[in-house]
């Protein structure tokens, strides 16, 4: 709800001149495109009910006008986010505000099913296309499956804010308007970032929160047909309405689905608000704001009412009605997470002419590691809007900012991110190699253990789970991947026939020697337990004397879904050696309850300040033994394969084995090549 804005209010104009007509319009060849007739309604028949032509927002003319550039960062505030191919490359490290800190996976289907309304993949012949295409996502997971609670909801509009999001949409509903879910509301409304929520589900004319707060826009949703969706919560705090029945867009485990609910409406004009971040960049929150409200399209009776606020949201509308920015960033790949110490690296932006051409001499990078103030450089024209960003060395463990800033030629100053340098592009200066990767497709040594005698049973196995109501039927790993460590459900079949029973069963890595001062260790797991007994854990634990102490790392409760977990051995300072294990144990002593657990996708990361040597063999020289470890792994074996030598001819860190490594290898040759 946004103050002075719900039936009766007066529409404020916008003092824009619109300088674009949209006629053309943009179809993307994306084969499940007709199903999405809340982007393009020519009348198809959903769900049994024939639509509306026009009963859209209007995406293929809004496209004509602009689809969009990777410079604006929408944050999903809910119950998580799957790595969907539709967006897994624009998918930025999120976090947790319940749980495991790190795992955004999804818990429902509400965040995935959002963020391909926003942003999923356009043009490329596969799938739907979303609002934004090119936008990047920010997954935020405050529950634990689709109820959250308002604080930890406060906490990840919050984090959200401070991690630079230019829109953040919150697709969860509260029956309590807390203080702590108001005042990140207006955090976020503080620091220029557009907030939208969905009304509710009821039916009934009543908004839930975080909807009903001044500062947040509340989103009805709508038919194929233009009218209210009778489970639609309404009055007079509605701002907008989108399409929000029927809603085909991507779900969990890289699938498609329908939903209904004002959830779907909201992301709707989440994607639209941040298609009219990305075309004006220039304008902050609240006119972003007014333009989606005096740019949307009137239903039902005419001016504002409870059902639709202003009307339904239209973005090719919006955008005709957004004054052009006179120039606008464009991020040409992924930046960089990490950047290898003491070595200077490059990359390519795109800086794009809008209202005003570029002045190619004022497009600059601000940079800054360890001091406290920006330094500038240049960029290099490349020629047809693109320059090279080139970052200066920085030392190990320091974190490098950086931020981009150019001029028209009529002088007017845009910088990217939006308002920098309060929020800016962040680097961590370290060298990530890869030590041990298993996806257990291959048998690489894993040692299982029980004891208990002749009553333990549920040993660990790996195989294809089939899976029950207590046991995953899949693997976590993506793709083609499907074998998985498994207590003894791995048969499948009723519950409790081969879980686990005595113990207790363990699974232990294989020995991974450390040659890092530091190293990340991830993986994902799945428990089960339930009973009237004694409640049982998974524990995972560390040794790093091969075996001989071990460190408890987690105790995990039961969940009854894959999550991933990941912790560096710097978080355990009083365990020292660089023989390596990880176990994880589970047991069920006395026999009383139903045990299961599962693992999947065990990596190990080492973390230093220096690159690898090119040293293979470990003499203390590079030599033709080096030479031909070397020729052995150029664009062979894979940096990820487990034990893989490869790992130490990485010279030039970028996790393969190619000329740049060879290059590095010759000027560090210590012996004789005859």
């Amino acid at each position: 709800m946004l103050s002075g804005r719900g039936m009766g209010r007066v529409l404020l104009c916008v003092a824009f001149a619109p300088t674009i007509t949209a006629s053309a319009q943009v179809v993307p060849d994306d084969p499940d495109f007709p199903l999405q007739w809340g982007l393009h309604n020519i009348g198809q028949v959903i769900a049994g009910q024939a639509g509306a032509a026009g009963a859209d927002i209007d995406a293929p003319r809004a496209w004509s006008i602009h689809s969009g550039t990777s410079s604006v960062v929408v944050a999903i505030v809910a119950t998580g986010v799957d790595p969907h191919p539709e967006f897994s490359d624009r998918l930025l490290p999120g976090r947790a505000m319940v749980g495991d800190l790190f795992d955004t996976r999804d818990t429902h289907t509400t965040g995935t099913h959002s963020a391909g309304i926003i942003g999923a993949a356009s043009h490329n012949a596969s799938g739907i296309a979303g609002i934004h295409a090119r936008v990047r996502l920010l997954p935020v997971r405050v529950s634990e499956g689709v109820i959250g609670t308002e604080a930890s909801a406060a906490a990840g509009i919050i984090w959200a804010v401070d991690q630079g999001a230019d829109v953040v949409l919150v697709p969860l509903v509260f029956t309590v308007g807390t203080k702590a879910l108001s005042e990140a509301v207006q955090y976020a409304v503080d620091h220029d970032v557009v907030v939208i929520a969905p009304t509710g589900n009821t039916g009934k004319n009543e908004i839930f929160y975080p909807a009903a707060f001044e500062g947040c826009l509340a989103v009805s949703a709508t038919t194929n047909q233009d009218t209210l969706s009778p489970f639609s919560s309404y009055g007079l705090g509605v701002d907008l309405a989108a399409p929000g029945q029927d809603i085909w867009s991507t779900w969990p485990g890289g699938e498609y689905g329908y939903e209904s609910g004002a959830a779907a409406a909201s992301a709707f004009v989440a994607g639209v608000a941040a298609l009219l971040r990305s075309y004006a960049p220039q304008l902050p929150a609240s006119q972003v704001i007014q333009v989606l409200l005096d740019s949307s399209d009137d239903l039902g009776d005419p001016g504002p009412d409870i059902f639709f606020g202003a009307g339904r949201v239209n973005a090719r509308s919006a955008l005709e009605l957004a004054p052009e920015p006179a120039i606008r960033f464009d991020l040409v790949g992924a930046l960089p997470p990490t950047i290898p110490p003491g070595m200077a690296i490059s990359f390519e932006i795109r800086i794009a002419d809008a209202a005003d051409r570029v002045d190619a001499d004022t497009a600059v990078v601000f940079h800054r590691g360890s001091s406290e103030s920006f330094s500038d450089d240049l960029l290099t024209p490349l020629g047809d809007g693109r320059f090279r960003v080139e970052l200066p060395p920085s030392p190990c463990g320091s974190t490098l900012e950086y931020y981009f800033a150019a001029q028209g030629l009529d002088g007017t100053l845009v910088v990217d991110p939006l308002d920098a340098p309060t929020h800016v592009y962040r680097a961590r200066v370290i060298v990530e190699r890869m030590l041990f990767h298993d996806d257990f497709e291959q048998d690489r040594g894993w040692q299982t253990t029980a004891t208990g005698g002749k009553q333990t049973r549920g040993h660990w196995t790996r195989v294809i789970p089939a899976g029950t109501s207590a046991q995953p039927g899949f693997d976590y790993s993506p793709n083609e991947d499907r074998y998985c460590y498994v207590t003894g459900q791995h048969f499948g079949g009723s519950e409790g026939l081969t879980d686990v029973d005595g113990g207790p069963v363990s699974l232990i890595s294989p020995l991974i020697l450390l040659d890092a001062p530091d190293a990340q260790i991830s993986y994902a797991r799945w428990f089960h337990w339930s009973g009237s007994g004694k409640e049982d854990f998974l524990t995972v634990e560390l040794s790093r004397d091969d075996g001989d102490t071990w460190m408890l790392v987690e105790t995990v409760a039961t969940g009854d879904e894959w999550a991933t977990h990941r912790f560096r051995l710097s978080d355990f300072p009083d365990v020292n050696g660089n023989e390596l294990r990880v176990r994880f144990s589970t047991e069920d002593s006395p026999n009383d309850s139903l045990t299961e657990a599962a693992v999947d996708e065990f990596l190990v990361q080492a973390l230093s300040c220096a690159a690898a040597s090119g040293d293979a063999d470990g003499d203390g020289d590079v030599d033709l033994d080096d030479h031909q470890t070397l020729v052995g792994c150029w664009r062979g074996p894979s940096l990820e394969s487990v034990g893989s030598i490869c790992a130490r001819m990485d010279m030039h860190p970028d996790r393969r084995v190619d000329l740049l490594d060879f290059q590095v290898f010759q000027n560090r040759y210590t012996g004789s090549m005859d």
